[in-house]
């Protein structure tokens, strides 16, 4: 009895050992297609080709459109009533238009102290002639007439406000009968209102030292609206502001546009792309093209084919030129038609499996 208990623990262990020896052989069976399986995979990557072509800087800022030439109507003495305004928005007007009548009880008070003064000045005049009062006496009465007769052409200019300008009246913002008191309306202007000249527009952005130093009156500026974004307007740089904000670090560029439609109106809301340098005709990729190994910048090519199709990359060092977002220049290491990977080229290497589903 002990011998075939015996015999049935050996069996048993023998049994246990086949099954344990089969899991071992399947396992690594399995481990090897897993691995065979992840060598076969392939990264998908996309390229384009290196060709000649324009290639553009550009500093890119936003800003309102606001009128080249405009001015804000107002009497040069507060305190007075508006009694008639001839114009309304959006009228054009005429240089020396009258468009509003202010209230004349100040030109009539001033007119009669100056007639009176008028008078005093002749009469001393005739005396001092004669030699009947002093020089003193006389430069009293000469500069009480000569203020008195600034004060009331003044006051004559303040009456009737006619136009500095042809233009278009771009805003009211007093009403007949209220009183001019200076202050300004909701977009800030103070004034009865206002003329502007909108065949000739203007957008001023505010530019960081570090692009300010590439700026200079006359350079080629592209703008954009949401009014009409697909309408690029053509504008040139004409001023730029020589000191820089000692707060922001920044300096105020203007940006003259032609507006001979006047479809651009004040207020409205811009993007304003300033063209820094071109380089025409240059073998250029795209910018994404360009990755840095070893503190070099260098690119992936590959050998052309029907795509989409398999290969492994090669790594090759280049000099690059011009640097924009969308585009790079370059100066050696790759010649023209060459296939340059653009994207999922950071980590790769030279032995990685990939496949080209685009060429650009």
């Amino acid at each position: 009895m002990s011998t075939q208990k015996n015999k049935k623990v050996l069996s048993l262990l023998c049994a246990t050992a086949m099954i344990f020896a089969m899991s071992i052989g399947c396992g690594g069976k399995k481990d090897d297609a897993v691995q065979e399986e992840a060598v076969k995979i392939m990264i998908p990557v996309k390229a384009a080709v290196a060709m000649n072509r324009d290639i553009t800087h550009t500093l890119n800022f936003s800003g309102n459109i606001d009128a080249f030439r405009r001015a804000a109507i107002a009497p040069a003495v507060m305190g007075s009533r508006v009694q008639r305004i001839f114009v309304e928005e959006g009228q054009s007007v005429r240089e020396g238009q009258l468009l509003v009548r202010m209230e004349d009880f100040q030109l009539r008070q001033s007119e009669a102290q100056l007639a009176q003064l008028e008078a005093d000045y002749k009469r001393i005049s005739a005396l001092h002639s004669r030699g009947s009062v002093t020089a003193q006496q006389f430069d009293q009465i000469s500069s009480a007439y000569n203020a008195a007769k600034a004060g009331y052409e003044l006051l004559k200019n303040s009456v009737e406000l006619r136009a500095p300008f042809s233009g278009m009246v771009i805003g009211r913002y007093v009403n007949e009968g209220e009183v001019y008191t200076g202050a300004p309306g909701a977009d800030g202007i103070s004034g009865v209102l206002a003329v502007a000249q909108l065949g000739r527009m203007k957008i001023e952005v505010m530019v960081p030292e570090q692009d300010f130093v590439q700026l200079r009156p006359g350079q080629v500026a592209h703008v954009r609206t949401d009014a009409f974004p697909d309408t690029v307007f053509e504008g040139t740089i004409f001023t730029v502001n020589p000191a820089l904000n000692r707060m922001s670090r920044t300096s105020r560029v203007a940006v003259e546009i032609r507006n001979d439609r006047q479809i651009l109106k004040p207020g409205m809301f811009a993007r304003v792309e300033i063209v820094t340098n071109k380089q025409n005709n240059v073998l250029a990729v795209p910018s994404t093209a360009v990755i840095t190994r070893d503190g070099e910048p260098h690119v992936f090519t590959v050998e052309t084919g029907v795509v989409p199709f398999a290969t492994t990359p090669q790594l090759v060092k280049v000099k690059t030129g011009m640097v924009t977002n969308d585009f790079t220049q370059i100066l050696e290491g790759l010649s023209e038609n060459a296939i340059v990977l653009t994207d999922n080229n950071v980590s790769l290497s030279t032995n990685t499996n990939i496949t080209v589903t685009e060429i650009l």
